[in-house]
């Protein structure tokens, strides 16, 4: 093994991919699985049944405190306040600009007791943001622990996933509950957290188990029929929904709404919070950019970087692109300037090689 890749990080399950014969990646300062034998079988295996993602990488963070609540409604420009024990929420945090340090999930495990799950490049950042905060907004009243260290996280998706879980954490009765849900079990001996949530636009949970015990849970649901799935599969899986993968599709100079994601602002909720000004100032003008989709007819991949071009002229650049496997075309997000894309239906994606017509398309790329 290389110095490069001695340097870094390895989540608790690195040895159970290297034994799977994984072709493993750098990754955002993370050793990682890229793909085990076919990006395309694991893709369909997704789609068609159940892959299981080692997602150990992500940040979690827990919060406690009076006041929590409130101090998480004011941080975040998503509604918090309507969360019920157990409920979850895509969300954002936004700068006093609007921009997006990060996009994450907040759950409410009970009371003033909240959990979030963060991206794994952005876990420093962004916990050192939330605690600055909370030190000027909570008075010290709020505690926030980076729990990462402390789990594993297998994403299970794909049709078959919950039967799968219901297999696997019989305590859970998991085809019963609702996505966007988060539900704390003890099962086989460690105390889990189930979240009905997902990267792949199909049903299924991320399960959090102690750090220590994860090769077992790993191994108990490949013997389940779970198929070992890498980074390659699930960046196709999410791009064929439109999700957005931040860095790419969202950073701290892109706002929700240009991001395409404005429709985790909520506007009924009571109180300030950080970058309503700027945000509101941005609904009521329009935002200067705006995510779009691409699809090509041919099936030749969309790539990162690419230009948008309309009638010649540069609108935009494409941020996320690839091949959809189910769809069987190039696709791929951009972001364009609003009022060169307006009322067009058809584009052109410059790369490597002569220009070639996109049709613009409102994600997800397929039917589901």
């Amino acid at each position: 093994m290389s110095s490069d890749a001695t340097a870094l990080q390895r989540t608790p399950l690195h040895d159970s991919h290297v034994r799977l014969g994984a072709r493993m990646v750098p990754f955002g300062g993370w050793d990682m699985p890229v793909v085990y034998d076919s990006q395309i079988a694991e893709h369909e295996a997704v789609r068609a049944a159940c892959g299981i993602f080692d997602v150990s990488h992500m940040g979690q963070v827990r919060f406690r405190g009076a006041g929590a609540g409130e101090f998480l409604s004011w941080l975040v420009p998503g509604n918090i306040a309507r969360l019920a024990d157990g409920g979850s929420l895509y969300t954002t945090l936004c700068n006093e600009e609007g921009g997006v340090i990060d996009d994450l999930i907040v759950s409410r495990l009970s009371g003033e007791e909240y959990f979030a799950v963060v991206n794994a490049a952005t876990r420093e950042k962004d916990i050192a943001w939330m605690r600055a905060k909370a030190a000027t907004r909570a008075g010290g009243a709020v505690t926030i622990e980076d729990e990462s260290e402390r789990w594993a996280m297998i994403a299970v998706q794909g049709p078959e996933a919950l039967g799968i879980l219901d297999n696997l954490v019989p305590e859970g009765g998991w085809s019963g509950t609702k996505p966007f849900s988060i539900h704390s079990v003890r099962s086989a001996g460690s105390d889990l957290l189930v979240s009905r949530t997902g990267y792949t636009g199909e049903d299924g949970v991320e399960l959090l188990c102690p750090a220590a015990g994860a090769a077992t849970w790993w191994e108990k649901l490949l013997k389940l029929g779970a198929k070992p799935c890498g980074l390659a599969a699930r960046d196709s899986l999410r791009l064929e929904m439109g999700y957005c993968l931040y860095g790419q599709d969202l950073d701290e100079t892109i706002s929700p709404f240009e991001g395409g994601i404005g429709w985790t602002v909520s506007w009924k909720k009571p109180g300030d919070y950080i970058g309503r000004g700027a945000l509101e100032r941005q609904r009521a003008e329009g935002p200067p950019r705006t995510r779009i989709g691409l699809k090509l007819e041919s099936r030749k991949p969309l790539r990162h970087g690419d230009r948008v071009l309309s009638d010649g002229t540069d609108i935009g650049v494409v941020t996320s692109g690839g091949y959809s496997p189910t769809a069987n075309v190039g696709i791929g997000l951009a972001l364009v300037d609003t009022d060169q894309a307006e009322g067009k239906s058809v584009l052109e994606v410059a790369g490597r090689g002569k220009p070639v017509a996109a049709q613009v398309v409102k994600p997800p790329f397929i039917s589901k």
